[in-house]
């Protein structure tokens, strides 16, 4: 590895996640330059840990506790010196050689990002929509896949959050990352700075043998109670995302919208089929199973809810925005002007 790279940590509570995410860290083929944990949690149990058993890890507060991942990453980013940040989750172990292949597509100076696969020990994962890794697709939506093996680095749209690195050059261009985002996980943010370093030209590239293991119970599996406070941020959050990088007259916002509002109707149809009082064969119902049937209403309300929410967060965002490159034309332009008396003298 040529590139120096810093490897940025984000936790919140999860002392024992930690621990075993920098064991793996400390055996990588090739150290990182530095390592820097950003820890949210509201006791000192995970501090304890570094000072005791990694003393050489950098540790850093974010006070805001919970529900600011994407603050996290900011707070670690401002203080960090590679050329190359990386951002692992907690809930991760890497693989030895990992930070050696996440870094070799930067020897292309085009090359902005790089994110790896993040394994979630699911059968078959591997082949699961290789052709759909790391897409923005015509409708508004993202595809994700980033368990499949495409044999080879391929250029993507996004990246995902426990498993992604940028040119700190690129990253700091684009005015870092925005820490707006609704949510404990900060849901899109990690799409957000990529979309936005793509539009500056830049190239996300997808390294599939950077490995990471995800810790616990994969994403998306079954007999999982349904988070609709996620529902609703992962819906109000992509309205703001979508508007906020291509503006509010780009198809995409109007397809998204619309899609969303089509997926809704199949909650209606389950429910209602469920609250009949017999089955298709005849047999009787039961009051429980027909209460249960409220259920995929209440899932649907929480994805409306979150639509309907991001059109007001996308007008705060969007102004936010601007207010926040008048600011930096202003600061540019100062630079500017006091260089040029400068030289004049």
């Amino acid at each position: 590895m040529t590139i120096p790279a810093s490897v940025i940590v984000v936790t919140c509570d999860r002392p024992e996640n930690v621990r075993r995410c920098l064991t793996h860290l400390m055996a990588l083929q090739t150290p990182p330059l530095e390592i820097i944990v950003v820890d949210g949690s509201r006791n000192d149990e995970t501090a304890r840990i570094l000072r005791d058993e990694f003393a050489g890890v950098q540790l850093l507060r974010n006070e805001l506790g919970k529900g600011t991942t994407a603050g996290s990453r900011q707070i670690g980013l401002a203080v960090a010196r590679g050329d190359v940040i990386a951002f692992v989750d907690d809930i991760v172990s890497v693989d030895p050689n990992w930070l050696n292949e996440l870094v070799k597509p930067y020897t292309d100076p085009r090359v902005v990002a790089v994110g790896g696969r993040t394994l979630e020990g699911v059968d078959g994962e591997e082949g699961a929509g290789i052709g759909e890794i790391g897409r923005l697709l015509p409708n508004g939506g993202l595809s994700y896949n980033f368990a499949a093996d495409s044999g080879r680095p391929i250029e993507v749209d996004h990246l995902l959050g426990a498993n992604m690195s940028f040119r700190r050059r690129a990253i700091e261009a684009v005015g870092g990352i925005r820490h707006d985002y609704a949510g404990m996980q900060s849901l899109r943010e990690e799409v957000d700075i990529s979309l936005r370093l793509a539009q500056r030209g830049g190239v996300l590239m997808f390294a599939p043998k950077a490995l990471v293991h995800r810790i616990g119970p994969p994403n998306g599996t079954g007999g999982e109670k349904v988070d609709h406070h996620s529902l609703y941020c992962a819906r109000r959050n992509h309205v703001m995302m979508l508007v906020r990088v291509f503006g509010w007259r780009d198809p995409m916002v109007r397809y998204y919208a619309l899609r969303t509002i089509h997926e809704q109707r199949q909650h209606f149809w389950v429910a209602r089929s469920h609250l009949r009082p017999r089955k298709l064969d005849g047999t009787v119902r039961s009051w429980r199973t027909r209460t249960r049937a409220i259920l995929p209403l209440t899932r649907a309300v929480s994805e409306l809810a979150g639509l309907i929410a991001g059109l007001p967060a996308a007008i705060v965002a969007t102004r936010h925005d601007a207010a926040a490159n008048r600011v930096a034309r202003s600061n540019v332009s100062r630079k500017s002007i006091a260089l040029s008396r400068g030289r004049a003298r």
